[in-house]
């Protein structure tokens, strides 16, 4: 892929809120890939999920994984905009919701671009890097 195409965008509020940064780590690759979307295409409040259930699995000494992470979630598609959200199955719900809804974050994202064949994973998986129909 030439340089130019080599890009992602990112949420503005993915970096500064919650920390996401890249390059994308094994656990953030394979959750993106399973559900086949990309990094945007996943509503904040799914990274706030997945970087909970990093936290919690950290504290009990455990490697967080896909598998056990989405045997506890299911997932909505947005209507009009085709955004991934993360929805507990009834009676799992592992986390309180997030108290605070995000709004407006679609508005504000910047463009991230790789340089010198560098790569947005830490594994060289490959990652959806853009919107698609999951």
């Amino acid at each position: 892929m030439d340089e130019e195409a080599n890009f992602v965008y990112m949420y503005e509020t993915m970096m500064r809120d919650l920390g996401i940064t890249t390059p994308f780590d094994i656990y953030e690759v394979d959750v993106l890939r399973t559900l086949g979307v990309a990094p945007t295409q996943l509503h904040p409040n799914g990274w706030i999920e997945m970087q909970t259930f990093r936290v919690v699995c950290h504290c009990l000494c455990i490697r967080p994984t896909t598998s056990l992470f989405l045997c506890h979630y299911t997932t909505r598609i947005g209507m009009k905009v085709g955004l991934v959200s993360l929805s507990p199955f009834p009676k799992i719900d592992l986390f309180n919701a997030y108290s605070m809804p995000y709004k407006g974050f679609k508005t504000c994202f910047v463009k991230i671009r790789a340089l010198g064949g560098a790569s947005f994973t830490d594994n060289k998986k490959p990652l959806p890097l853009y919107w698609r129909l999951p």
